[in-house]
Parts: C-alpha cells; sequence; structure tokens
C-alpha cells in the first residue's frame, strides 16, 4: 500500500514512538486485502451458484466491518503524528 510505502516510514522517523500503531496498521492493510479477495471470489460466486448471494452478503459485511474499524484507528493514532509532517 501507499501508505505502508511512503507515508508509514515518514512517520517512523519524525516519531519513533508510533512504530507499534504503525506495525498494527499495517498488519490490518493485509487483512483488508485478504478481505477483499474474499468478496472478490464471492462475487463470482454470486453470479454461478444458487447460494453465492449468502456468502457475498457475509463477505460484504465483513469487508465493512474491518474497514471502518481500521480507519477509525487511523483516524484515531495517526492525527497528532500526522499534523507533525512538514
Amino acid at each position: 500500500m501507499i501508505e505502508d510505502n511512503a507515508l508509514f516510514p515518514r512517520l517512523r522517523r519524525v516519531d519513533p514512538d508510533i512504530a507499534p500503531v504503525l506495525d498494527q496498521l499495517e498488519v490490518e492493510h493485509h487483512v483488508i486485502a485478504a478481505v477483499l479477495d474474499r468478496v472478490d471470489a464471492a462475487l463470482v460466486a454470486a453470479a454461478t451458484q444458487p447460494d453465492g448471494m449468502a456468502e457475498l452478503q457475509r463477505s460484504v459485511d465483513l469487508l465493512a466491518d474491518v474497514l471502518l474499524a481500521h480507519l477509525a484507528r487511523e483516524e484515531r493514532e495517526l492525527a497528532v503524528p500526522l499534523g507533525r509532517l512538514r
């Protein structure tokens, strides 16, 4: 992700104490990518299998939960450190 490669290294230099937060956010990025893959597979299943819509709904619900929690953590944990970047 762009954040992992461009933004997070700068934040680590400006505020080394934030490393555990950034590490967790990077892990969450991988989780989100896996959930997106699940949604993609569920979309294919929904188009080809009679019961595929149920899995698609579960996958989209999971994506919403994971993504909203991640974005809330980013906002809560990174607002102040981002303000220090120049």
